[in-house]
């Protein structure tokens, strides 16, 4: 389940890619059958839509190890800020 969850959209274009290739390899191929498997490829489409959905909100909603840093950023900035202001006040 887990290499399907990480390349659940590429699984789906590389079977979703196979099905032209069927068809033109056995032209006399059930109709109904191939409405049947492009049903469930849009089926599939949709839940690796959603596993790509629910990845890039888990992935939003992390903790950066980036926002440590932009916090003593601004820190910095307070503390230039502030002696700037001391500095224009002794001059």
């Amino acid at each position: 389940m887990t290499f399907f969850r990480a390349h659940s959209v590429r699984i789906m274009a590389a079977v979703s890619a196979l099905v032209p290739l069927l068809v033109a390899r056995w032209p006399g191929i059930d109709w109904y059958g191939l409405a049947a498997v492009a049903a469930a490829l849009l089926g599939a489409g949709e839940v690796a839509q959603r596993v790509e959905d629910r990845k890039t909100v888990e992935a939003l909603h992390a903790t950066s190890p980036y926002d440590e840093i932009a916090k003593v950023h601004r820190q910095l900035a307070e503390i230039e800020a502030s002696q700037k202001a001391v500095q224009k006040t002794n001059e």
